[in-house]
């Protein structure tokens, strides 16, 4: 007995660590002599196919696309506050800190990291690595606010920094 796919064909996704993508098939992989249904992914933006197995769904942090209640939620955590910059100490530790936000998939990690990197920016500069981040997180926010609005990346950006109260 096969349960029920948790997506279907068409639907879009955010797949961490890669951007927005659209499950294309839904097929049976046969791995090690064992079957496994696998989604069939297809990001876009980079113009990859991906391939996972059901069973390693929740472990990659594959999710749909954000609703309005939680869009709405983002827009929040965007306007809010700045996480504290800490300038001693470890900033390697700090970088991977906000890479492990970036690659969870969780939105709202995703808004928080796009938020202080752009406050940061405006404040102090920012270091190379920490330059890197800021794209990587925006462009992944970006790429699905932009799905999901039905706008451009850039006027997605826009948004973004509108919300999080710095010029473009």
């Amino acid at each position: 007995m096969s349960k029920k796919p948790k997506y279907t064909v068409g639907d879009a996704i955010f797949y961490p660590s890669a951007g927005v993508g659209v499950i294309e098939a839904i097929e049976d992989l046969y791995i090690a002599g064992s079957c496994d249904r696998c989604y069939v992914i297809k990001i876009e933006e980079n113009n990859i196919t991906v391939k996972v197995p059901s069973s390693n769904l929740d472990k990659t942090g594959i999710r749909p696309l954000l609703d309005s209640k939680k869009i709405k939620e983002l827009y929040r955590i965007l306007k809010g506050k700045a996480g504290q910059r800490v300038t001693g100490g470890n900033w390697t530790e700090r970088c991977k800190e906000l890479e492990r936000k970036i690659n969870k998939g969780s939105a709202m990690e995703l808004g928080e990291v796009v938020r202080d990197l752009m406050r940061w920016k405006t404040q102090t500069g920012l270091s190379f690595e920490e330059s890197m981040l800021l794209e990587t997180a925006s462009n992944f926010l970006a790429a699905e606010l932009a799905s999901i609005q039905g706008v451009s990346s850039a006027s997605a950006v826009d948004t973004i920094q509108t919300q999080v109260g710095v010029a473009a």
